[in-house]
């Protein structure tokens, strides 16, 4: 086997219903210079266990699980790309999939043309709510007030050290503020208009557990990015969080978010 170019990190906690599905995915891709490196979040059911096995069982395939205490989702992914070997990362979480020739198609684009930093997909949502998201343009202007883009995109890891990393403070929205600061930095994306990434859509998927913390959330990735904001912008964000004074901005932001994420939702559960 080639040495590793793609380097596809998997973070997992208490993930054992669908890893192996998530994995499986990875496995039957028609580009195979890869690695997985798991970062089990510090599960307490039986993932670990479920790793190691599935490791023993391919050992054809570069696979390492590395465990760490309960640190959130941005730290299990700095953590395990920091100990990656390929050139390019593709962030995979344990419940979601990849079509057969994501790994192929985007490393391909990157392979050709060496200022390009990342490529996304369209995103295609199965489980509780099945349809197509097509992702936006790799705009500042645009991504600084909405998510356009899917955190399974592939980039270049030298990306990731010039930032540095993803950041803790807005776990849940890491990729969100990851892709500001790419994009403020000069940083170029490709869309390649294809769903080749399979999201999940179930009850348990985190992102039902923070939008109560939203327009938080939101301030704090305007904190972190205050070039890419007005200073009025930095001041509102501020506001936020020091004293929960939540204004229009923030407010629009989750409309747009709850009508494209939670489209398809019975109204009653969003609430």
């Amino acid at each position: 086997m080639e040495p590793d170019t793609i380097s596809v990190i998997i973070p997992c906690h208490d993930s054992s219903a669908f890893v192996t599905e998530t994995v499986e995915s990875v496995l039957s891709q028609t580009r195979q210079d890869f690695e997985i490196v798991f970062i089990d979040d510090g599960s307490v059911d039986e993932t670990p266990k479920l790793i190691e096995r599935m490791i023993d069982i391919h050992p054809a395939y570069r696979m390492q699980l590395v465990r760490q205490t309960h640190g959130g989702v941005a730290s299990a992914r700095n953590r395990g790309i920091a100990e990656a070997k390929g050139r390019f990362i593709l962030p995979l979480d344990a419940d979601d999939r990849i079509a057969p020739t994501m790994l192929e198609e985007c490393a391909a684009l990157l392979d050709a043309d060496p200022k390009l930093s990342i490529v996304y997909t369209d995103r295609e949502d199965f489980g509780d709510v099945e349809r197509k998201w097509i992702a936006g343009a790799f705009e500042l202007e645009r991504l600084k007030y909405f998510n356009q883009i899917s955190y399974c995109s592939m980039f270049r890891r030298s990306m990731w050290s010039d930032i540095p990393g993803y950041r803790t403070n807005v776990d849940g929205f890491d990729d969100w503020d990851f892709w500001v600061a790419s994009a403020l930095r000069g940083f170029r994306g490709m869309h390649l208009p294809k769903p080749l990434f399979k999201h999940r859509r179930h009850g348990a998927s985190y992102l039902w557990r923070i939008l109560d913390r939203y327009e938080r959330l939101h301030a704090q990735i305007v904190l972190n990015n205050r070039k890419a904001y007005s200073a009025a912008e930095v001041e509102m964000a501020a506001a936020v969080i020091s004293e929960g004074r939540i204004s229009s901005i923030f407010k629009s932001s989750k409309l747009v978010f709850m009508s494209r994420y939670y489209d398809g939702y019975p109204s009653r559960m969003v609430t």
